[in-house]
């Protein structure tokens, strides 16, 4: 659904005799903020529609001049969330690489592990795998009016356009609760949606375990 259609229809949920004190920058805003705020719970629910990967050389790393076996990468400028971790074994399979505690970060007896310092992707291995795989989230993008918003469930663009409505009542100091209700309603209608997703990839455990596998 294109940006504009969704302003349209929040224009309409608002039902307020007049929107004109609320400007398209005003419009534009509100609706901005709200997919940001909807892209950061799906990407919290581990919704995998707008994940991206990246396969990095382990030549592209830099070693860490204070730390040995310790290797520093700078992510991408549209990095929003790590979701997956991999290096290339020396077989045809990939293995997923576990975020090490700050306590236990360059330990001889855990690796490979990783930890995101800054811009910096900063990893622990004693063996120079050949390739890395990065599945992360993008940075939410920029919409104008024009935008189509693309996701297989049909409830973000209602849900945004219920959050505009709620910010133009707002402004004017006019009740929102029914609107309140609604938009929680349809969050929860589109959380249980992804959850009975059954091409979602399953979320590894965000924690370094004893073993070689991070799912013991």
């Amino acid at each position: 659904m294109l940006v504009s259609t969704i302003i349209s229809n929040g224009l309409s949920l608002a039902d307020t005799p007049n929107t004109n004190f609320f400007t398209a920058t005003d419009q534009l805003f509100a609706v901005q903020l709200s997919y940001k705020e909807l892209y950061a719970m799906l990407a919290e629910a581990n919704d995998d529609y707008f994940v991206t990967q990246l396969y990095v050389p382990f030549a592209s790393f830099t070693a860490d001049a204070n730390r040995q076996f310790v290797y520093n990468y700078t992510l991408p400028t549209d990095f929003y969330r790590l979701r997956l971790l991999q290096f290339l074994s020396d077989g045809p399979m990939y293995f997923p690489v576990a975020k090490m505690t700050i306590e236990s970060f360059g330990n001889l007896q855990n690796g490979p592990g990783y930890r995101l310092v800054g811009q910096n992707l900063s990893i622990f291995t004693q063996v120079s795998y050949s390739t890395w795989a990065i599945w992360y989230y993008p940075a939410p993008v920029t919409l104008t009016t024009s935008t189509d918003i693309v996701y297989p469930n049909s409830l973000l663009p209602e849900i945004m356009s219920y959050q505009l409505a709620i910010e133009i009542r707002r402004k004017q100091n006019l009740d929102v609760a029914d609107k309140e209700m609604r938009k929680m309603q349809l969050i929860q209608t589109m959380l249980k949606q992804i959850d009975r997703d059954e091409a979602r990839a399953e979320s590894p455990r965000n924690s370094f375990s004893q073993g070689f596998s991070p799912y013991i």
